[in-house]
């Protein structure tokens, strides 16, 4: 009898101690990452890198690093100051913009759209929160940073977003498939980040909503109970940006994101894809000074997708982070070339052979890694392009032949 209550007396013990232990954590029911520790990041002074130095150090490295105070010497930087300045250019645009209707970030509130005048008179009173691409109107006030001032750099350039609000603003724990270089105009900014290649298992489990490559994880009470793995000694990054500051935020790192006072900024998202396949070196990439007249209204943006990048991302999208077999696959194709593989012979045996292209060890099985393969390899992922060429046009051959048969029937 006494060892048995001696027994339930340790079981009871234990159980107290490991759950005072995971609610007594540091950060436990505080802001995400406040709690560090934290380590330190990289920091240059008073302009941006090279295209060569800046893709060799940082980029293919996925490295952030903050450029301090590089907008302090830009022209335009004034015009930030005062809403008067915008209200000006826009008093007699009707161009619509979109605008968030909650500061604190939540992936199902309500989008709203109207002119920008509109938005400059109502946000100071309002929770609105400005996230558009950077309008037309104003292209011509933002020069393209100097990093990526050369072609295959410029090259991996995507689109450029505009973000505007009274500050106060929080974002959810989320990644970006895009490498992005965020720059604040006006205001302070702070990123709390974590990096994935270390710190794989957080990064896996706090993006619960894998779809949108977000966490529903509580920003301002982090409850340490439902993510065990924010328990382990995990090291953050703390970076504060002010008005003319930048940082380099490389795709997948896992963030969060708030804004004080009245907030400005405008970051540059980098296709991930072609990031990977850029080859930025002396051959490639003379070494210029800045130009000032490489403004975002001069540049051909957002840039098309070719055949080959939505391929790319299709493959992505497709695998996630999941082993998928060939079943799987098939349906998946096939709803997205709307036809059923399965219903010809010939788009059949060929989708086997794309199948088994990327599937390296033959095992039935496509996993990330192989997906990676297969889309940095060159010749490969053109051997997959032509294979999915030769199924498009049996598919789109079958098509038009019921459509022929129906038009035939129609005339009788």
């Amino acid at each position: 009898m006494y060892y048995q209550r001696q027994s339930i007396y340790f079981c009871f013990l234990t159980f107290f101690i490991q759950c005072v232990l995971s609610v007594e954590h540091a950060g436990h029911l505080k802001p995400f990452g406040s709690s560090g520790p934290f380590e330190q990041i990289d920091e240059l002074n008073d302009e941006f890198l090279e295209p060569i130095e800046f893709f060799d150090t940082y980029v293919s490295q996925s490295r952030p690093v903050v450029f301090r105070r590089v907008l302090n010497y830009e022209p335009h930087l004034s015009l930030w100051d005062l809403d008067a300045n915008l209200l000006e250019i826009f008093s007699n645009s009707k161009d619509i913009v979109h605008v968030e209707t909650r500061k604190k970030e939540s992936r199902q509130q309500n989008i709203l759209t109207m002119t920008m005048s509109e938005f400059l008179q109502r946000y100071q009173h309002e929770e609105l929160y400005l996230v558009e691409e950077v309008p037309n109107l104003l292209r011509h006030y933002f020069v393209l940073p100097k990093c990526l001032q050369c072609k295959p750099a410029l090259e991996t350039f995507q689109v450029a977003m505009f973000w505007y609000s009274s500050g106060n603003t929080s974002s959810v724990v989320h990644t970006d498939d895009y490498d992005n270089i965020n720059c604040v105009l006006q205001g302070e900014k702070q990123f709390i980040l974590v990096d994935p290649h270390t710190y794989e298992e957080v990064a896996s489990e706090i993006i619960d909503n894998p779809t949108g490559s977000f966490s529903s994880v509580d920003v301002d009470r982090v409850d340490y109970e439902n993510y065990p793995s924010l328990d382990h000694d995990i090291h953050y990054y703390q970076v504060n940006l002010s008005k003319g500051d930048c940082l380099y935020l490389p795709s997948l790192w896992v963030h969060q994101v708030r804004s004080t006072n009245r907030n400005i900024a405008i970051n540059y998202w980098l296709n991930q894809m072609r990031v990977k396949n850029a080859v930025v070196n002396k051959k490639t990439c003379a070494l210029k000074k800045q130009s000032q007249f490489l403004t975002l209204e001069t540049i051909k943006w957002p840039k098309d997708l070719s055949d080959i990048d939505r391929l790319r991302n299709f493959l992505y999208d497709l695998i996630d982070a999941d082993v998928i077999g060939f079943k799987q696959w098939t349906k998946e194709f096939s709803k997205e070339l709307n036809y059923n593989l399965n219903s010809n012979v010939d788009t059949i045996n060929l989708f086997a052979e794309l199948f088994d292209t990327i599937d390296a060890n033959g095992n039935g099985l496509i996993t990330l890694k192989e997906v990676e393969v297969a889309t940095r390899n060159g010749k490969k992922l053109m051997e997959v392009y032509e294979i999915l060429q030769d199924i498009m046009d049996i598919v789109e051959g079958k098509v038009n032949k019921t459509e022929e048969n129906t038009l035939e029937h129609e005339d009788l």
